[in-house]
């Protein structure tokens, strides 16, 4: 499978891609800079440069590939509400590449903040 990853280089992603290389997938990590795209080329992933504000890099990427994984989230948290509609575009778009193609898309989420036993 062609794999497309976002957050490809971050905490999660460095974990993911390799378990994805070494069952025989093929990855394409989403970069933002020289040092990610680096560090996924390293890992044997290929890169494809974009961010989450880039819609058209975003679907581009998702429209190539097999199924998508995004994992990617900017935290900075001086700006929670724009980290968040960040994460919304980019689901959207992801969302509608795949539509219609029983292409699947994982997303990981986080509940940042949640006090034990609070309800979400």
């Amino acid at each position: 499978m062609r794999v497309f990853v976002t957050g490809a280089s971050g905490f999660i992603g460095s974990a993911v891609v390799p378990e994805l290389l070494a069952a025989g997938h093929e990855v394409v990590g989403l970069a933002r800079s020289d040092t990610a795209a680096a560090a996924l080329e390293g890992a044997g992933a290929q890169v494809q440069r974009g961010s989450l504000d880039d819609p058209d890099s975003l679907r581009a990427g998702a429209a190539a590939s097999d199924g998508v994984i995004h994992l990617a989230f900017k935290h900075d948290f001086s700006d929670f509400a724009g980290a968040l509609r960040s994460d919304q575009g980019a689901i959207a778009a992801l969302g509608e590449a795949l539509a219609g193609t029983g292409r699947p898309l994982v997303i990981a989420s986080g509940i940042l903040g949640a006090a034990p036993g609070q309800v979400v």
